[in-house]
């Protein structure tokens, strides 16, 4: 039987990539420049080859350490699916915005332990800033610990919420279309500010940029983003709530009381 991560195996694991995360950081960074197409599934869909090159650099790394691990890219093919430690990464977060050079772009490691996230690192190579976070040991930006201890109402909230394409779909799904912006709609009016920053600013929940983290099941909802997010939002103290649409999609809500139980019941509603 597969024992358990522990406290000291994943503190190794965090200060073995992250000098490993910083290099990869900087790749994006000296590619940014002179940016080369890799694979096009559309004109938004793109894979450039820095992503290729650093995915490739962090699988080599990662599997040298924990041959026995899986690993689960954005861009490559899954290996060792069976193992119950699953490494996934997403070697630019943005690369829409990379693309375009914008300095809203990230890279994403996170370990997931039968199924749960249970270590995660974002890297901001732009800012130089390190999210990190382990299972029970706290969120750490650039080596220190965070710990976001505000508690504000809705009223007072700046909420950033990620449609994820749901609201360019087509005619087959008007209706959930329309209930979806409805109840964006709801939640407009009765916050501080809405923000609608895709996959660049949800990270910076737990610096108090924003007050509420919302992203909806869709097109480009990849764990290998949502992993890394999801350990470091939750060991910074914050709660997280899974929504059942009626129409079968889920929404994840990030936040702390009051916010997060009156955005609930809105989207219950």
């Amino acid at each position: 039987m597969v024992e358990q991560p522990t406290k000291q195996f994943l503190k190794e694991a965090i200060d073995f990539l992250t000098p490993i995360i910083k290099q990869a950081g900087e790749m994006a960074l000296e590619s940014w420049d002179k940016i080369e197409i890799s694979k096009q599934k559309n004109s938004r869909d793109i894979a450039t080859k820095a992503d290729i090159e650093i995915e490739n650099f962090l699988k080599e790394k990662i599997l040298s350490q924990w041959p026995d691990h899986g690993f689960w890219g954005e861009e490559g093919e899954r290996t060792n699916l069976e193992s119950p430690y699953q490494w996934l990464v997403d070697p630019i977060d943005g690369t829409k915005y990379y693309l375009k050079r914008a300095p809203f772009f990230q890279t994403h490691i996170a370990l997931v332990y039968r199924e749960k996230p249970v270590l995660g690192l974002i890297y901001n190579p732009v800012s130089r800033q390190l999210f990190s976070a382990v299972k029970n040991g706290g969120t750490y930006l650039n080596g220190r610990l965070i710990k976001n201890n505000s508690s504000v109402p809705i009223q007072e909230s700046i909420i950033d919420i990620d449609f994820r394409g749901l609201t360019t779909m087509g005619n087959e799904n008007l209706k959930e279309r329309k209930w979806l912006i409805g109840k964006v709609g709801e939640i407009m009016e009765k916050s501080y500010r809405i923000r609608m920053g895709g996959s660049a600013f949800g990270i910076y929940l737990v610096t108090g940029a924003i007050d509420a983290y919302i992203t909806v099941e869709g097109e480009g909802f990849k764990l290998q983003d949502l992993a890394p997010r999801l350990i470091i939002m939750k060991e910074a103290g914050y709660e997280i709530e899974w929504i059942n649409t009626p129409f079968n999609k889920k929404i994840l809500i990030v936040s702390q009381k009051p916010a997060i139980s009156e955005i609930k019941k809105i989207l219950l509603s």
